[in-house]
């Protein structure tokens, strides 16, 4: 142990054993730092959801919720709510009014408030009080509607409730499939007084529950087997398709940055090991002599590695947390929601990188130095080349390992891997045409320019394994920049400020020259009306659904349920036409639907509306963007099958903050009127994309920091052979200048290269990150093309001649002695 630690203090004070300690610290505290931000942007977005969710799960069911459900709940200290909702009539006076009503346990909501004013059409304090019992609180719509006060009491059945406030915003109110009524908010200990539920009512039952992650996935373990037809288990990012595609998008991003770091860190670790068995030739070969045994030598090698691990994993990890402190910070003053605090049992991520990077990086290089003969080190033009496909496999496969440890799946891994192998071949391909193309045009070299291409082929291995580092922190970094400006470009287009968040329902042909009046008074921007009428698929080609379908089992969501049924003249906003003839006198059918079906053009649905059988051939398919918030549907029939059926029309509206009190007035004019707001979901969306887009940014300049730092270490793996080559160049009667021009030209050379290939990999894993990861249509990144070898040539050339400016500033005898 004491020779070990002897050697530790040589190794320490000459630099080698520094190098390695500082990738090792750099590979620790870049994937820890991300690592825990990424945890606490990934906990912020629980919440958001989970705020509007009112609690971190739900059970939702159409029967009572089972006491056993509640009694394994409160076995595993999980906070319970309950809420019971319902569609009733509400009198007042003289008044009624069908009304949508939740009946709330005395601690509801668990997450999240309710917004509520003792103003009739206020903006509302936040509250996580319920009513108590004997009390009610109405929205301002309901109450214009029953023209009612706060301290009138109105009639749920038979029970007499008093009104206490006004209702602006219920959580959780946007889970019920009823809640485009008036909405009402009462105790649940008033509901068996008001004798409305009875059997054959239309109730859902929801169980709330609040707790820590591990407890909430142990309970559902518990419960998902025993759920039924009509209950369903309920997670926040489940609030919604939107929601939970947005959520999923923002997690699938932040994975990619930390796969980055991990796969940087990699590549930091692989530098350094090798810059370390190369200084250590000399030493081996000595002791060797000396009489040290392989396996002296290997218990001093583990002994140094163990150490470096555990000094560099403990600095690691304290840099890793304060920089993702620091990143907190901050994002804090960007948005108005704090991040909640890092789980620390994420710490072990970080101390897993560097055991893995140890273990793969650097001691199959270690054996491979411990092996080496004295005699063949001892020589001046020794090498250590044996195996060296295998060594590069075995780094191969540990990063893969640690991004499929880190992403918890191999989809994303496998996209990484498949490209950075692509441009691994890519690279050495272009880099030793170009290299072999560089040495046949500078025979003779005599200017800056051509020995600096001469120097690109005399030292071909080292330029192309250079070349593949230089085009791999490039690309990762055009892959970062390229998420930044069209994907949160893209979801920002898709959800603009102006987005519709209201939709109008159960509106007659009657009433919509009077509604549009209004709103154009209002300034309210609304899109077309659509008719609806329902109707039920029952048939396929004259096979039944239930024929197709026994037991209802795998049943397409397209036959399952009744449809809302339109026609149009044209296809509208946010569809477009995949193949047929959209105005043919026959079906227009969605995309996605059609597919989970196994429908195509020709065939034949026969559909029940209102008790009368009509048979239609599909001769249009077209794809929805469900997220446009514009009035969508599943079918869309010829005019002429449906105008001669009762409709009721529908409208999405944008309606902001200051005209939002002016609508509601003017819509109490209209009481059989029913009314969606969907505009706090649309604030979760935009949150959470605020949000993203300020993370990326400060993981970006994290990355490309520890980007920095590999390329430093890169370009200080070659140092030695470049001061060797720069001092005899001088020696030779060359002037500063021309050293210059050289080191210039052949850095510039390699950037460029590097650039142009990191430019065609960025824009392959683009096109699959769009496609498999966020689901989106992929585009051309034009801009990637002109940065890449412009980022390449200038990143490069300044580190390379900034990492080499000794041999233009020693004697060039000094600088021979010291090699």
């Amino acid at each position: 142990m004491s020779f070990t630690f002897r050697l530790m203090l040589r190794d320490i004070r000459s630099g080698d054993l520094i190098t390695l300690l500082m990738a090792l610290i750099i590979s620790v505290s870049t994937v820890t730092s991300i690592g825990l931000f990424i945890d606490r942007l990934q906990l912020s977005f629980e919440q958001e959801s989970a705020n509007l969710l009112a609690a971190d799960r739900l059970i939702r069911s159409d029967e009572l919720i089972s006491d056993d459900w509640k009694l394994e709940a409160q076995n595993l200290s999980l906070e319970q709510a309950e809420r019971t909702s319902f569609t009733t009539m509400m009198f007042a006076k003289d008044s009624l009014q069908l009304s949508q009503i939740s009946a709330v346990s005395n601690n509801y909501p668990l997450r999240g408030a309710y917004l509520v004013d003792d103003t009739l059409f206020g903006t509302g304090q936040s509250t996580t009080d319920s009513p108590k019992q004997g009390e009610v609180w109405v929205s301002s719509r309901l109450a214009s509607l029953l023209n009612i006060d706060i301290g009138d009491e109105v009639e749920v059945g038979e029970a007499k409730l008093t009104v206490s406030r006004y209702l602006v915003r219920d959580p959780g109110s946007s889970t019920s499939a009823f809640a485009i009524s008036p909405r009402a908010v009462m105790n649940i200990e008033d509901l068996a007084a008001t004798n409305v539920i009875i059997p054959g009512s239309r109730v859902r039952y929801s169980l709330l529950l609040a707790g820590g992650r591990d407890t909430l996935a142990e309970y559902e373990a518990w419960v998902k087997p025993q759920l039924e037809d009509g209950q369903r288990w309920q997670t926040p990012a489940q609030r919604g398709e939107r929601i939970g595609d947005t959520i999923g998008r923002a997690e699938s991003f932040l994975l990619l940055a930390g796969t980055l770091a991990v796969v940087m860190s990699g590549v930091a670790m692989a530098l350094a090991s090798a810059r370390f068995v190369k200084r250590h030739l000399m030493q081996v070969a000595i002791l060797k002599t000396l009489g040290a045994t392989p396996k002296l030598l290997t218990r001093v090698f583990a002994q140094q590695l163990f150490a470096l691990l555990i000094v560099g994993a403990l600095i690691g990890l304290g840099i890793g947390w304060g920089i993702q402190e620091i990143i907190a910070s901050l994002l804090s003053s960007l948005v108005s929601s704090s991040l909640p605090e890092p789980s620390v049992d994420r710490l072990w991520l970080g101390a897993a990188t560097g055991f893995i990077s140890m273990l793969v990086f650097c001691l199959p290089l270690m054996m491979r130095l411990i092996k080496i003969s004295p005699l063949s080190v001892l020589q001046p033009n020794a090498k250590i080349e044996q195996n060296t496909v295998f060594v590069y496999l075995i780094g191969f496969v540990g990063m893969y390992g640690l991004m499929c440890l880190y992403t918890n799946g191999f989809l994303l891994p496998s996209i990484m891997t498949v490209v950075i192998a692509g441009i691994s071949l890519l690279v050495a391909g272009i880099g030793w045409l170009a290299f072999r193309l560089g040495r046949s045009l500078t025979s003779g070299a005599t200017s800056g320019w051509q020995i600096g291409l001469a120097s690109l082929y005399r030292r071909l291995v080292p330029n192309l394994f250079q070349l593949l580092v230089f085009t791999l922190i490039i690309m990762l970094t055009l892959i970062l920049i390229g998420i930044k400006s069209s994907l949160i470009a893209d979801w920002q287009q898709q959800l603009p400020e102006d987005a519709p968040n209201h939709y109008l329902f159960n509106v007659q042909a009657s009433q919509i020259e009077q509604i549009n009046d209004e709103t154009t008074k209002l300034n309210i921007q609304k899109s077309d009306w659509f008719p609806m009428v329902r109707g039920r698929v029952t048939a396929v080609n004259e096979d039944t659904v239930q024929d197709l379908y026994p037991e209802e089992r795998g049943e397409p969501e397209l036959f399952e349920r009744e449809l809302n049924l339109t026609w149009s003249d044209t296809i509208g906003e946010g569809n477009e036409l995949v193949s047929g003839d959209f105005s043919a006198e026959g079906l227009s059918v969605e995309q996605e639907s059609a597919k989970e079906a196994k429908l195509s053009l020709g065939d034949e649905l026969t559909i029940n509306i209102g008790g009368n059988i009509v048979t239609l051939p599909i001769t249009s398919i077209r794809t929805v963007d469900w997220g446009s918030m514009q009035p969508n549907f599943y079918l869309i029939l010829p005019k002429s099958v449906l105008e001669d059926y009762p409709a009721n029309f529908v409208s999405s509206l944008f309606i902001s903050d200051d005209s939002a009190q002016p609508f509601y007035r003017v819509m109490s004019k209209f009481p059989t009127v029913s009314i969606l707001n969907v505009g706090d979901i649309l604030k979760q969306i935009q949150t959470i994309i605020g949000q993203l887009s300020q993370a990326i940014q400060l993981v970006l300049l994290c990355i490309l920091s520890a980007g920095a730092l590999v390329l430093l270490a890169s370009v200080r793996s070659t140092l030695e052979e470049r001061l060797e080559e720069g001092a005899l160049l001088r020696v030779l009667g060359a002037k500063s200048s021309l050293v210059r021009q050289a080191l210039f030209v052949e850095f510039g050379a390699l950037g460029f290269f590097s650039g142009l290939i990191a430019a065609i990999g960025a824009e392959g894993c683009l096109y699959g990150l769009q496609v498999f990861i966020f689901n989106t249509e992929p585009s051309f990144h034009l801009s990637l093309w002109l940065f890449g070898p412009l980022i390449g040539v200038c990143v490069i050339s300044t580190i390379g001649i900034f990492a080499s400016r000794t041999v233009l500033k020693v004697p060039p005898m000094l600088l021979l002695r010291g090699l």
